[in-house]
């Protein structure tokens, strides 16, 4: 381990020196819109500049720390403190293009967590995204702390994340605001989002703003994906594995004019390969083919703001034995979704009252699945609508904000595993209202009234009631409070309700892995639990280079919640409504630093204690949760910009099986007890030869580290004790790839 480190540590130090005499930058909005005429100024002085089209400026730099103060018509003027060194600012601005209110924030990193919120957001831009490959939504994590991914089993390629500790099911994932494949495609949603379509990730953990709707338990994962007038006219993407996975990228896009806008994003990726490193006779990775395709639309008016989206997939996946003549009759999966939804949004500014909007957003959705596991055949299909209207207005200069909306979901769902119909039919009107106390902290620091504890103090609290036609009145309660120290000194305290309803089948595909048998014991009810959370975020600098350090403290309790039993019998995956206790204590603390000019170190550790109770009474460990984590980064981009060099490793405890007493199988000892602790490490290297062409290339899992005989009783994958489900480790050694990104503007 001490080997590896160091090795981490030496692969991506180069010391140089760079001296700049302009500072320059772009000032966007929260959907990544350029903010065109947007002024620019350096506080106390009449050296300022306008923003071009692009939302450009440059300006000469000071010699001294200064401040940037940002004016646009409709939003409060932003401060953003630059030191001497800095350059290629990306500052956003949140406001009422979102149809969201108005809220600001300066982004100084590709990776950081406001200290200007109330919402304990951490925001992912475009630029963390490059330092992987990146492929899909589910890649983008790889070196975020507070956002785990695993595999769910050995066989079906499936990924999740997890949260707070809890699984990503009881986070509330979104794109663009909008609820994003819930229910059928829940297994592989993942995958479902190319990662070159992704401009920025929003995490914001607890409860969050009841804005959204009631579902978000342990927090809310919303992706804004690139838009046409912001993005390259023709964009490229090509990428290719030593385990014969192969990805490309095509992003077509066209200004017909100022306000009409329009981009196509193709994806098509495969993976075709018969790798079976551990002798198994299953394959390591499934070979899967899939096409996914995003038509989008913009009107961008003075007075009227409109998006219109059609999203069409096509996914086949296909695992189990690999066919030999030895195995005559192979135990095979096929998996198979199909998904077009058609979504939209529509707002109006025209208010005479600038703080004023309102807006509209609408999505309808069709899914189809289609798989089977060995003998199993589990299919259905799901068709949806969502519709969510919203009314914001500001008070007293936007210090004071009230929102409020509408909103309507429908979900029919005809469900199939084998004879068992866990179909059913979802209508949940609702309502919300929420009041937002946001001042301009910033602001308040330049004025003689420091002290003043209202111009620290923040707040974000609302309410939403729900009718479920299945589980009744649902009433959501939710509260976010901040007090700044400073303008780089936060403290937040949260606390509310999040409810969510189980798809037993469709979120534990894993369990189709294996040949237990599935029981209902209860008439499942919908899950309900409380979240509380506390952070604390500071800003620092030592020297001229600048810091952050983030700690977040978050319970869940649930009053209700949905089991997933392996421990009561071998043969059998029980689920039932909680009887007992069921939490999940979570502690995360991050450290950012930038060593030298251009070298950025990172380092998280993270403690998970997640409990549940089961049917004998007994409140143990949830399986396949690690206690301790760890993740280490190390970024490094010369001062031409030409060269980034990225490594990161990841550090995982140990974790519980799920208990196998009563297994005859060839191979249980591997799977009984605790998993072992272990680390991957991974670096890629980009080089830039120009504005249009870039090529990179890396390696995942460098030390070739793998969960051994990861499959219980392989040798009879059609007997009683078959499970492919007892993963906690990558079971495929190292993997090298190179991609190329190409674009014209």
């Amino acid at each position: 381990m001490k080997k590896i480190i160091i090795a981490f540590l030496l692969s991506a130090i180069t010391i140089t020196l760079t001296f700049a005499q302009n500072i320059n930058g772009t000032v966007t909005n929260e959907n990544g819109e350029a903010l065109f005429g947007a002024t620019i100024l350096w506080e106390g002085t009449d050296i300022g500049t306008v923003a071009d089209e692009n939302g450009y400026f440059e300006l000469p730099q000071q010699d001294t720390v200064a401040y940037l103060v940002i004016d646009y018509v409709g939003y409060d003027a932003v401060f953003v403190e630059v030191l001497p060194e800095e350059n290629n600012l990306e500052i956003g601005v949140a406001g009422i293009n979102e149809l969201m209110g108005v809220e600001v924030a300066a982004q100084r990193k590709a990776n950081f967590t406001s200290t200007i919120k109330v919402l304990n957001i951490e925001t992912i831009g475009a630029a963390e995204f490059r330092k992987a490959p990146c492929c899909s939504l589910a890649e983008s994590f790889t070196t975020n702390a507070a956002i785990d991914v695993a595999y769910t089993d050995a066989v079906t390629g499936a990924k999740e994340i997890r949260l707070l500790g809890l699984r990503g099911t009881y986070t509330q994932l979104m794109v663009e605001k909008r609820p994003f494949m819930t229910g059928l495609g829940s297994a592989f949603v993942m995958e479902y989002i190319p990662g070159t379509w992704l401009s920025s990730i929003q995490i914001s953990k607890g409860t969050s703003t009841v804005q959204n709707g009631y579902n978000a338990i342990t927090g809310q994962i919303n992706s804004e994906l690139v838009k046409p007038y912001e993005d390259k006219k023709v964009y490229l993407n090509l990428y290719g594995s030593t385990f014969g996975r192969g990805e490309s990228n095509l992003h077509l896009n066209h200004n017909f004019s100022d306000k009409w806008s329009s981009g196509l994003l193709l994806h098509a990726s495969t993976r075709q390969n018969e790798l079976d490193g551990n002798g198994d006779t299953f394959y390591d990775t499934p070979q899967k083919t899939m096409y996914d395709a995003l038509l989008r639309t913009f009107y961008r008016g003075d007075v009227l703001r409109s998006q219109f989206n059609v999203h069409i997939l096509s996914d086949r996946h296909t695992a189990g034995q690999i066919a030999s003549d030895e195995i005559v009759n192979p135990y095979r999966i096929t998996q198979n979704n199909d998904r077009v939804e058609v979504f939209g949004k529509i707002g109006y500014l025209g208010f005479e009252d600038l703080t004023q909007s309102v807006g509209l957003i609408a999505e309808a959705g069709w899914h189809n699945l289609d798989s089977q596991y060995g003998n199993r055949r589990h299919h259905g299909t799901q068709e949806s609508i969502y519709l969510s209207g919203l009314f914001s207005k500001g008070f007293e200069g936007e210090k004071h904000q009230l929102d409020m909306g509408v909103s309507y979901t429908h979900d029919n769902y005809e469900e199939f595993l084998d004879d068992l119909d866990v179909g059913r039919l979802e209508k949940v009107p609702g309502a919300f209202v929420e009041y937002s106390f946001k001042p301009n902290i910033a602001a308040s620091e330049g004025e003689k009234n420091r002290s003043d504890f209202f111009n620290k103090f923040g707040v974000v609290a609302g309410v939403r009631l729900d009718h479920h036609n299945l589980f009744g009145w649902l009433f959501t309660p939710r509260a976010n409070l901040k007090y700044n120290f400073s303008e780089e000194s936060v403290i937040r305290l949260s606390g509310g309700r999040g409810y969510r309803t189980a798809n037993v089948i469709a979120e534990n595909v894993s369990m189709l892995a294996s040949n237990r048998a599935i029981l209902l014991l209860d008439d499942l009810q919908i899950e309900d639990a409380w979240n509380f959370g506390f952070n604390y975020t500071q800003n620092f600098k030592i020297g001229k280079r600048e810091g952050s350090f983030s700690a977040d403290l978050y319970n869940t309790t649930f009053t209700n919640q949905v089991v997933m039993d392996l421990d009561s019998d071998v043969q059998l995956v029980q689920f039932y409504n909680l009887n007992g206790k069921s939490y999940a204590n979570s502690l995360l603390g991050v450290v950012n630093f930038e060593i030298l000019k251009g070298l950025d170190f990172k380092m998280g550790y993270k403690f998970n204690d997640v409990k549940v109770t089961y049917l004998d009474g007994e409140t143990r460990d949830r399986p396949m949760v690690a206690k301790h984590r760890g993740l280490l980064t190390l970024d490094y981009r010369t001062p031409n910009e030409k060269w980034e060099f990225n490594t990161n490793m990841q550090l995982v405890g140990k974790q519980r099986f799920a208990h196998l007493w009563g297994n005859p199988s060839h191979n249980p000892d591997q799977h009984i007890g605790s998993t072992s602790p272990y680390s991957l490490l991974s670096a890629q290297t980009s080089y830039k030869f120009s504005d249009k062409f870039e090529v990179y290339m890396g390696c995942e899992n460098i030390t070739g580290f793998r969960q051994e005989d990861p499959i219980l009783d392989w040798q009879n994958p059609f007997g009683d004790y078959f499970d492919a489900s007892h993963v906690y480790a990558p079971i495929t050694g190292a993997m090298g790839y190179v991609g190329i990104r190409f674009g014209i503007e």
